[in-house]
């Protein structure tokens, strides 16, 4: 029975070639689109979770006014695991951002990507030595180990089974500082933890007194363990240890609160960072689905569509003897042919293209389209789609009598074609509402790329970790760098500070006191050419002191605020004002603009500079910020290399430089994705609802075609047979506008509110849309009504 079936499916495709190559082409469209969103999805959601305790563990940070720090205490863990029998491990991490890191082995490899963690941070998150145990005897303090293609950059080939650890020279070769490796970092799935170089050491808590906000804390705790009781026990223990001693973010944190992250959001959402990441990848996971489900729609309409010619062929199954479900399970099959045929002919392109996700989100496809989750999801997209294609158009063609059926045409339910009318209008609304979508993301990111952000990122050059090998006093060596630079005719200006813009998480909050009155503010540490080499404008007062001053005055602490500042404390004229904060008392001596420097995603933080290094001397000033002047970019490289080859203790250590633009582009990295990915779905939605019109065209050509020659032979011209055939659309079109404007504005908004600045939606953006998706109606339907002005009425009306 099931052979026979499968032949007769068979059979009646290949008879309607026309018919059978159009819905494989739709449907491989919205497949196709399925299996590339899905793949980042997987990816994007499969961060730690092949850690077998991926649910038991946690990230402990501290929340205070609305803000969120992952910087705690390093001496928080150890005293969580003594108090706390529920923690079966507490670890901690510290991510090395002073720049590269160099190790100097066969080749010089500069690190980029390094951290370092303790061995209950290695055991939580099941990190392991390819080549052994992570410690191979009690005695052994270090596991440090690096990725195993760093590995064959610095050591011989003999030596990477590393039978004993290997000491090599690091950091610099003339200071003779050295680092032994232990082993290469065993390969695993994606994760959180995942450097090229991984200090594997228990933390000196000596810190905990002058910088106790250093680390990342983790805890794994028992199944079943109560979060919230944990919490506030947590809670408890820091407010007793831990906060008497905070200094690095003043009193900010210290009257804070605990919280517990769980690793499930990390990657994606994490409460100190962004969730730009989350709401993409459910954005694209909603799309893929509208695309497989205009697919489907355009599927279903497309069998109503032909329906007319296989009434009669039904009429006789039922006359022998053929039941209702025969029928259906018959129908049912055909259109799952055409569906596995799609899917399997999308999942073969994109397997044999190669990394088109990669194109898209930077990454590589066919390290997971042949994984057994994507399989999967394929399979359940295919059932869905046979459901939800045939199962309306099934049901109601095998429902008609046999003797209504033999009579010839449709009948009056299918005349009214309420469902294939429904299916039409939905289509129309997705296209407008994707072509909408993808003008608006359009609008923001250009936005973003071209507004005004309060400072100029071109020109400016940074090199990394120079600071590290200079001494970084007010005017120590790394001032004396600066300064020699600065005469060049190829660089304009120099400087550095504790944050970089576009590098990094933005600037702690430190809580400073004015006018009796405690607030907190971000805090930044600068040199006097900080304002001069981002071009951020004096709004007040004067930002370009001169060293000399700041020596002269050495038991002054000047700052200069930005206007958020000012807003803040209610000043209309700050200079001269006193503030108090990191055990100083600051004179505000300039006010600059606000500057978009972290983003757009998050409001301008109220800033305040200062050029002592008052708030942290851990803090240091490593990145040296190079102004250039146009079109000497090149010469300007030249000049710092030259320098840093006078410095010993950089010797055979080439430079690590970024431009300043670029990085600070990286940051809307994730929503230029986004853009990708809209606007090849909204290609992909253009081209089904395209196919849906031009099915529908073709069946109200072949359903009207005596009424259009009975026109004609009355007289009727070609443009009003144009009109009469396509009054029907013009009015579904007009529905679709109805729907799909209002969805597509509420939308927009709702994406456009997790910027702090973004445009104004404009009506345009609506207009567009509704042009190309008009224009796209009359190319489908006009082929449709000249083919029937130009056919003779007699070869319609013969038969009458």
């Amino acid at each position: 029975m099931a052979q026979n079936d499968f032949k007769l499916a068979w059979r009646k495709l290949l008879k309607n070639k026309g018919f059978t190559f159009l819905n494989i082409i739709g449907l491989t469209l919205g497949f196709t689109g399925f299996i590339l969103s899905y793949q980042y999805i997987n990816r994007e959601t499969s961060f730690d979770k092949w850690n077998p305790n991926y649910k038991e563990i946690y990230q402990v940070g501290l929340e205070a006014e609305g803000a969120f720090t992952d910087e705690t205490s390093p001496s928080l863990a150890p005293l969580l695991k003594q108090n706390l029998p529920d923690i079966v491990y507490a670890g901690r991490k510290m991510v090395y951002n002073y720049g590269s890191y160099p190790l100097f082995g066969e080749k010089t490899v500069l690190i980029k990507n390094a951290a370092l963690i303790d061995s209950s941070a290695a055991r939580i998150f099941q990190i392991e030595n390819a080549n052994g145990p992570l410690y191979k005897n009690k005695d052994q303090k270090d596991a440090t180990m690096v990725k195993s293609p760093i590995a064959q950059q610095l050591f011989k080939k003999e030596d990477l089974t590393f039978d004993s650890p290997h000491s090599i020279p690091s950091m610099s070769l003339d200071l003779g500082m050295r680092e032994t490796i232990y082993g290469t970092i065993k390969k695993q799935g994606l994760s959180m933890i995942d450097y090229d170089l991984l200090f594997i050491r228990e933390p000196q808590d000596l810190f905990a007194e002058n910088n106790p906000f250093l680390y990342q804390t983790f805890i794994q705790v028992r199944p079943g363990t109560d979060m919230v009781n944990l919490t506030n026990k947590i809670n408890a223990i820091y407010h007793k240890e831990i906060a008497p001693k905070d200094k690095i973010r003043s009193s900010s944190y210290a009257k804070g609160k605990i919280y517990l992250d769980p690793l499930a959001h990390m990657h994606l959402r994490p409460k100190t960072g962004s969730n730009t990441a989350y709401i993409i990848t459910w954005i694209i996971g909603i799309l893929s689905l509208l695309i497989l489900l205009l697919a489907s729609a355009n599927f279903a309409n497309m069998i109503m569509a032909q329906a007319d010619q296989r009434l009669k062929e039904l009429a006789l199954k039922k006359i022998l003897g053929s039941s209702r479900w025969a029928i259906v399970r018959q129908l049912l099959l055909e259109v799952f042919i055409l569906t596995s045929s799609a899917a399997v002919l999308s999942f073969i392109t994109l397997a044999l293209t190669g990394n088109i996700l990669q194109r898209w989100f930077n990454d590589d496809l066919r390290s997971y389209i042949l994984s057994s989750e994507t399989i999967i999801q394929l399979c359940v997209a295919v059932l869905l789609t046979t459901i939800l294609s045939a199962i309306y158009p099934a049901i109601v063609l095998s429902g008609f009598k046999s003797v209504n059926l033999l009579k010839g045409g449709l009948t009056s339910i299918l005349k009214k074609g309420t469902f294939r009318n429904a299916l039409l209008i939905f289509q129309i609304s997705m296209a407008i509402l994707f072509i909408s979508g993808m003008l608006v993301i359009r609008a923001q990111l250009q936005y973003m790329q071209h507004t005004d952000k309060g400072f100029e990122p071109a020109q400016v050059i940074n090199f990394k970790g120079v600071g590290m090998y200079y001494d970084t006093k007010i005017d120590g060596s790394f001032h004396q760098l600066k300064r020699r630079l600065e005469n060049d005719p190829s660089i304009e200006a120099v400087a550095s500070a504790t944050n970089i813009p576009g590098e990094g998480e933005q600037p702690p909050k430190m809580e400073f006191s004015y006018a009796q009155k405690n607030i907190s503010f971000a805090h930044v540490g600068i040199d006097p050419d900080y304002f001069k080499t981002l071009n951020i404008p004096n709004l007040q007062g004067n930002t370009n002191l001169s060293m000399d001053q700041l020596l002269r005055d050495s038991l002054s602490n000047y700052a200069v605020i930005n206007e958020s500042v000012a807003k803040n404390l209610g000043l209309s004229n700050p200079i001269g004002a006193k503030i108090s904060g990191c055990d100083a008392n600051f004179e505000i001596v300039g006010l600059v603009k606000d500057n978009k420097a972290y983003g757009f995603e998050n409001a301008v933080q109220p800033t305040l500079y200062s050029f002592k290094n008052e708030c942290g001397s851990m803090r240091i000033q490593t990145t040296l910020m190079v102004k250039t002047r146009s079109g000497m970019v090149d010469r300007a490289i030249e000049t710092v290399k030259k320098e840093w080859t006078k410095n010993t203790s950089a010797k055979d250590l080439p430079l690590d430089y970024s431009f300043m633009d670029l990085q600070y582009a990286l940051q809307h990295k994730k929503q230029q994705e986004l853009q990708v990915a809209f606007n090849s779905f909204t290609s992909l939605s253009v081209i089904i609802a395209a196919l849906g019109l031009f099915s529908m065209a073709a069946y109200q050509a072949a359903l009207r075609k005596k009424e259009m020659s009975i026109r004609k032979v009355l007289g009727a011209s070609a443009q009003l047979l144009f009109l009469q055939l396509n009054k029907p659309f013009f009015r579904l079109f007009l529905i679709g506008i109805g729907i799909a404007l209002p969805l597509a504005y509420l939308l927009m908004e709702k994406w456009l509110s997790n910027f702090a600045y973004h445009v104004n939606i404009q009506w345009w953006s609506f207009l567009i849309p509704i042009f190309c998706i008009f224009i796209l109606i009359l190319i489908s339907i006009s082929f449709q009504s000249l083919k029937v002005a130009r056919t003779n009425p007699v070869d319609s009306l013969r038969d009458e």
